[in-house]
């Protein structure tokens, strides 16, 4: 099955994605009060020359804190170069060391000729990326799905360009979406050593048919003014799915970064009206859609995420003034392009506008974020708050993205598949269960301790969910598959065997395993080699 979803748009895959739901219990107390929590938060800082450049050499000197409006000492403090060679160190890359962009394709406000000049500027960002500390994930977001993973996030760049090319899950349909087929790493592999377009995307209608093909959906006024109320539906319908998206990324490490390729909606359709006039003479602001879009933006800030936006529709002819100049100003314009403005503007993250080269704007994107300096301040309560940073000893016009606000302390209730991903990929070690998995060149075996099970399975769900995934010796997945282990009926020893059917190499095997309804997790890995 493909990678399942968390969005409000697609509540059916939510309810039945059985695997990937865990509710944490939430402790009840006898007295209400405040509990004061030992936590650092921490906040991520880009400081960028007014033609996009980072600015390298700032120190914790340079930076001014505010939290809730109060001064606040940086309790740690660091800068992080993800362009400059790390020193060899048999310790593996902290965590905070990696950039994380989940490419986002908008197929509700985008033309199709678009969208794939936007595919072939992400396959050349992640050409030039740097596999050590780059992971992408690639997901699309539609008005009747919401948003959709293809991937989840990896270092495994055919994988990914697979993912970017086809924005369709792949022909394995493993249960992360991590794995591919020989077939598909050879046919893309080719693709992503090419240094040309040819043959990446077919079938491009051209801009000019695309405007034409959308102009004839939209009808005249009178139509316009009876789609209205579903138009402003939708503009909600995908804040409210961001929103959930990123509650979804909150608990991944990282410097994360949602870049959305889209042209934007209509802002007006967002407070209430399909103009700007509309929203005055027609009954007032619209507060639903107000709410909708603060709850995503605190999300966003809650989570840590950077929301960047580009403009794939390159330069505008609105005859609307741009306030600043360069790709990154957080100019608001007439038109669709506002609303992309208004999304990066108020989640800390980049416009890139008025660019025709989208392969440009990404890399003027990816390489604003090539330093990254890392405070942090301790919490001083379970309530969310809101950020300031001031950097001094900077040339006028300096522009500084900062995470500008936190969530409240409580527990988050999802262990989301991303999770599961990332746990698989990295080799994180779990403490709930103790597996044993063995392999041989034509079987692995995953023994599972009925003990340690007993003690914490949920009467009402008797259930453990496991997962079994191969690796090449490159770190690509080769192999994936899942099983549903009923403790009540299973007899004997648990166990799971998965034949094996690989030529000669080299190989990882991985296993995860969570107890349904807790927060009990279990990781194994063992390497192997076919003669």
């Amino acid at each position: 099955m493909a990678m399942p979803v968390a969005t409000r748009k697609d509540s059916i895959m939510r309810t039945t994605a059985c695997f990937f739901s865990l509710l944490l219990a939430v402790p009840a107390f006898t007295q209400v009060r405040e509990n004061v929590t030992v936590e650092l938060i921490e906040v991520p800082v880009y400081v960028t020359t007014t033609g996009g450049q980072p600015i390298r050499g700032l120190t914790k000197e340079n930076f001014d804190l505010r939290v809730n409006g109060k001064a606040q000492p940086i309790e740690y403090f660091d800068a992080i170069d993800f362009a400059s060679p790390r020193e060899k160190s048999d310790a593996p890359r902290p965590a905070r060391e990696r950039r994380l962009y989940l490419l986002m394709f908008d197929r509700v406000y985008s033309y199709p000729g678009l969208l794939e000049r936007a595919q072939i500027a992400a396959v050349d960002a992640v050409q030039r990326s740097n596999p050590e500390t780059d992971l992408f994930a690639v997901a699309t977001y539609t008005s009747n799905k919401g948003v959709q993973f293809v991937t989840p996030f990896l270092s495994d760049r055919v994988a990914v360009v697979r993912a970017i090319g086809t924005l369709n899950a792949g022909h394995l349909r493993d249960p992360l979406g991590l794995a591919i087929t020989t077939a598909e790493r050879g046919e893309w592999s080719l693709k992503l050593d090419s240094e040309d377009d040819s043959g990446f995307v077919a079938g491009s209608r051209g801009d000019m048919a695309d405007r034409e093909m959308a102009s004839a959906i939209r009808g005249g006024a009178a139509a316009q003014e009876m789609s209205a109320q579903p138009a402003m539906n939708t503009v909600q319908d995908l804040l409210g799915n961001f929103e959930d998206l990123a509650r979804r990324l909150a608990a991944l490490e990282g410097q994360k970064h949602l870049v959305l390729f889209s042209r934007g909606f209509n802002t007006a359709l967002l407070y209430g009206g399909t103009t700007a006039a509309s929203m005055t003479s027609g009954g007032g602001i619209d507060a639903r859609g107000i709410g909708i879009k603060n709850g995503m933006v605190n999300a966003f800030r809650a989570a840590g995420v950077f929301l960047d936006t580009i403009d794939i529709s390159g330069m505008r002819h609105t005859g609307a003034p741009i306030n600043a100049a360069g790709p990154s100003a957080h100019a608001f314009t007439s038109g669709a392009d506002e609303s992309l403005s208004m999304l990066a503007h108020e989640t800390g993250g980049e416009f890139v506008h008025n660019q025709n080269n989208l392969k440009q704007a990404i890399a003027w994107l990816t390489s604003s974020h090539e330093v990254v300096y890392v405070l942090a301040f301790n919490r001083q309560s379970n309530r969310s708050g809101t950020i300031a940073v001031h950097v001094k000893g900077v040339p006028h016009g300096t522009n500084v993205s900062y995470r500008q606000g936190f969530g409240n302390g409580t527990p988050a209730r999802e262990v989301d598949p991303l999770q599961f991903a990332d746990i698989l990929i990295h080799d994180v070690p779990q403490s709930g269960l103790t597996l044993r998995l063995n392999a041989t060149p034509t079987a692995l075996t995953l023994s599972l301790p009925r003990q340690e099970i007993a003690l914490q399975v949920n009467d009402g769900k008797p259930y453990v969910d496991t997962l079994l995934y191969v690796f090449d010796q490159k770190g690509a997945a080769i192999l994936g598959g899942e099983k549903r282990i009923d403790v009540t009926q299973a007899e004997g020893p648990l166990v799971v065997r998965q034949a094996l059917h690989l030529p000669p190499g080299h190989y990882v095997a991985k296993a995860l395993a969570r107890i349904v309804g807790t927060t009990s997790l279990g990781f194994a890995r063992t390497e192997f080699t076919i003669e």
